[in-house]
């Protein structure tokens, strides 16, 4: 009786100390502030026109991070307590797992990302893409025209 006291005291104190990691650390997904443009322009800022529109510029919200994060909240909360119980058991560090999670997070966002469709491209935002471009043909697919806004989608750990 008296190692299943002990045994659950230390299970207890592991308990503490990864809630206490847990609260100084945070899984951060989306786009950096090194990621940028070959115009400058910060991705996280076009990611914001594109993810809530420009109505003022005639630019239609195609929101990913909002479908995605509803899409996505059950398994990644599967995912969180899993990971969870790999720290608690010592089998992974809250980092690793955080970070872990975050990339998961972070490809779930460019995936959806890839597969927007609507609402469909202007003509004037199709002929600005073959303007910039060196031989005819472009995509007409919203929100891939360089590909770096799905590249420059990641996740990192953030100390809180």
């Amino acid at each position: 009786m008296g190692f299943k006291v002990h045994h659950i005291e230390g299970s207890h104190g592991i308990l503490l100390r990864a809630i206490q990691a847990l609260k100084r650390k945070q899984a951060a997904v989306g786009f950096m502030d090194t990621a940028r443009y070959p115009s400058g322009e910060l991705v996280s800022y076009i990611a914001t026109i594109q993810e809530f529109g420009y109505p003022a510029g005639g630019i239609p919200a195609r929101p990913f991070f909002r479908p995605t994060i509803a899409q996505q909240k059950q398994a990644w909360r599967d995912h969180l307590l899993r990971g969870t119980r790999q720290v608690i058991l010592r089998r992974i560090t809250l980092e690793a797992m955080l970070r872990q999670f975050a990339m998961v997070a972070a490809g779930d966002v460019a995936t959806t990302i890839s597969k927007i469709q609507a609402p469909p491209l202007s003509p004037r935002t199709i002929a600005a893409r073959q303007a910039r471009k060196k031989t005819p043909g472009v995509s007409h697919k919203p929100l891939v025209d360089t590909g770096l806004m799905i590249q420059s989608v990641t996740g990192e750990v953030i100390d809180t």
